[in-house]
């Protein structure tokens, strides 16, 4: 049996771009094409193991299980996307994709840099049986071989199921998956699902763990081994409390909840489920949905709240001493017609820097979604000890803001913020602090969040700045809202972010993903700039997975070293993979990029499915803080590929 696979569209362009017309197809190729008997779809399959929840036999190192869905199939051990056991008899990885689907296919990457062999006789097995963890049940197809940083697909003939098992019978192995990807229906046995609307929520705890942050059970994944890092933990406090705000009055249908399954489940008898709009003694006087008298280790267990209404559900120990930990909270319901419509809040989509870095405490923290205000629950962004020290938010187009608010460090020192500005506008004149004001902070209370009114103020950059001393600036969160400014001309999509990358070599933990992870951070702390070893012609590749007409590619060069060491580099653009695509065409070569500044590249519409960052002709280490890339699809790269 001949396939044909279409190039027409990406997989992340698969949901909207379904038709494509055969007119744009040669003659000759249409001759070929109706000879074979293949089935012509006019939609591709989604993966779906995206949307799951993944487990394995046991953790190697922080290989967590969920590297395998994270839609990235870097193969090399040093790039951290791969999942990996330990020594097992037996291993196994687990997808629950929730509900029960019929599945197509399932395709895995192996690994790259290392035994491949590993893989060799593991099963993928599919049902809806948990019995012995999901292996009992029936076997779709036995791994013969795959080749070192290859994917195969294994076609799975639309066995039904909600569980997707890896596991290797019989032998003590290390089972490692670089990606698991997964296309199929869903069964017309399942019923539709509740949405898990906790996801979407803020949380915070009655205090910390570890590094155990209230996020972890909010997580979408009900991993419940300590060592998977996936459980929220607080100290042993009197009355111990988590707390998830739904942003708004939910009438709650279920809580279910998770138990820790290495240690301790006891702990949980007797917790509380409280639902309310309260936040009187931290949202544990609200009313109460139910008491948990136990739930077993590792094992989740649901509560129905009958459409009680509130924007906050807290789980609370009351009356005793003791640690509250939490592997997964996830609740159902619906927006309470009492609900007025909320406004988005706009900071999460935008690009953030500040004066100076204070330790691991980036930009990025302030707009990460979480109102956590304790230093140790690493949430809040912090700057050295500055005069005029600054944070910046570029919202990348212009927008009518109607307010900012802030929440402010709750465990010390909140007194840094009185004083400080919020500065609205289009200018980038003193890092944007020279825009006009739309308020002075007297103070917020530690731990606290407040609003300001900013009027419609226009402008596409949100500056905090603590003005005339030398001081600290610390942002717990940031959120905005407002709408788009009608003055605003929609900006170019970066289609670099949709792209797979890899480069010559890699430095520690520098992956070449960092380079289109939508940040221009370029301080090397901040951990968001990619980074070669000192290689002889150093290059770094992206794929587009298409061929595109490219408009222009911007490149932020780092900050805090040696940006000279871009000098000289190449932008290249095609679709040839000869020399690791490092001999297509030239668009530009790079003379200089200022430390820490982002400069575009005209490539007047160059055709290319690769674009290749190198420097030629020298032993150099090559360092990228973001590429930004702009075009349009080109009609060359609709053809048919079949074999």
């Amino acid at each position: 049996m001949h396939t044909c696979r279409s190039l027409l569209f990406p997989e992340y362009m698969r949901a909207s771009r379904v038709n494509f017309q055969l007119r744009m197809i040669s003659p000759a190729v249409l001759l070929v094409w109706s000879a074979l008997p293949v089935q012509i779809s006019s939609s591709l399959d989604t993966n779906i193991a995206k949307g799951g929840k993944v487990t394995q036999s046991s953790l190697y190192g922080d290989a967590v299980p969920q590297r395998a869905i994270d839609g990235n199939r870097a193969s090399n051990w040093g790039e951290g996307s791969c999942s990996h056991t330990q020594n097992d008899l037996n291993p196994w990885w687990r997808l629950d994709l929730l509900q029960t689907f019929k599945i197509k296919t399932v395709t895995i990457t192996n690994r790259k840099d290392c035994c491949p062999e590993r893989l060799n006789g593991a099963e993928i097995r599919i049902g809806n049986s948990l019995n012995d963890n999901g292996n009992a049940n029936p076997r779709c197809a036995v791994i013969s071989s795959i080749e070192a940083g290859t994917s195969k697909s294994f076609d799975c003939n639309e066995m039904e199921g909600q569980y997707v098992n890896i596991v290797i019978p019989g032998t003590q192995e290390y089972l490692t998956l670089c990606e698991v990807e997964v296309t199929g229906q869903p069964s017309s046995n399942t019923g539709p699902t509740d949405t898990n609307i906790a996801k979407g929520g803020k949380v915070t705890q009655s205090s910390l763990f570890g590094d155990a942050v209230p996020q972890r059970a909010i997580d979408g994944n009900r991993a419940s081994n300590w060592g998977e890092g996936s459980c929220s933990h607080t100290q042993n406090d009197l009355n111990p409390w988590w707390r998830l705000d739904l942003l708004q009055t939910f009438k709650i249908k279920t809580v279910t909840i998770t138990n820790r399954k290495d240690c301790c489940p006891e702990r949980l008898s007797g917790a509380e489920i409280r639902i309310g709009n309260s936040l009187n003694d931290n949202g544990n006087a609200n009313p109460r949905c139910g008491v948990i008298s136990s739930i077993e280790a590792g094992t989740s267990k649901s509560f129905d709240c009958n459409e009680m209404e509130g924007q906050y559900v807290n789980i609370v120990i009351p009356g005793r001493q003791e640690y509250l930990t939490l592997c997964e909270v996830e609740v159902t319901g619906q927006p309470s017609s009492n609900t007025g419509p909320t406004y988005t809040n706009i900071a999460k989509g935008g690009k953030v820097t500040q004066s100076s870095l204070y330790g691991d405490a980036v930009p990025q923290r302030a707009i990460d979604g979480n109102r956590a205000s304790n230093w140790g629950e690493g949430s809040c962004s912090h700057t050295q000890n500055d005069l005029n020290p600054w944070w910046r938010l570029d919202l990348l187009l212009t927008f009518k803001i109607k307010t900012v608010t802030i929440t402010n460090r709750k465990d010390c020192c909140p007194e840094r913020l009185s004083g400080a500005e919020i500065r609205i506008g289009n200018s980038l004149n003193d890092n944007g602090n020279a825009n006009p004001r739309c308020a002075v902070i007297s103070s917020i209370e530690a731990g606290t969040s407040k609003s300001f009114d900013c009027n419609g103020m226009e402008g596409q950059y949100v500056n905090i700045v603590i003005p005339g001393r030398q001081e600290y600036l610390t942002l717990c969160e940031v959120e905005v809202t407002g709408q788009p400014s009608s003055n605003t001309v929609p900006t170019d999509t970066n289609i670099a972010k949709g792209g797979k990358v890899t480069q010559s070599s890699l430095f520690g933990d520098a992956v070449p993903q960092r380079a289109i992870d939508g940040n221009r951070a370029s301080n090397w702390g901040e951990g968001s700039c990619s980074h070669t070893q000192n290689d002889l012609n150093p290059w770094w590749r992206l794929d587009l997975l298409q061929t595109f007409k490219i408009k222009t590619v911007t490149i932020t060069n780092r900050k805090d070293c040696c940006p000279e060491r871009l000098n000289g580099a190449e932008i290249r653009i095609g679709n040839s993979l000869t020399v690791n695509g490092n001999a297509n065409p030239v668009c530009t070569v790079i003379s200089s990029i200022p430390a820490g500044t982002s400069q575009s590249f005209d490539c007047n519409g160059m055709k290319g499915q690769y674009i290749n960052i190198v420097i030629p002709g020298k032993q150099q280490y090559l360092t990228l803080c973001e590429v930004e890339v702009f075009g349009t699809e080109s009609n060359d790269s609709q053809e048919i590929v079949c074999g």
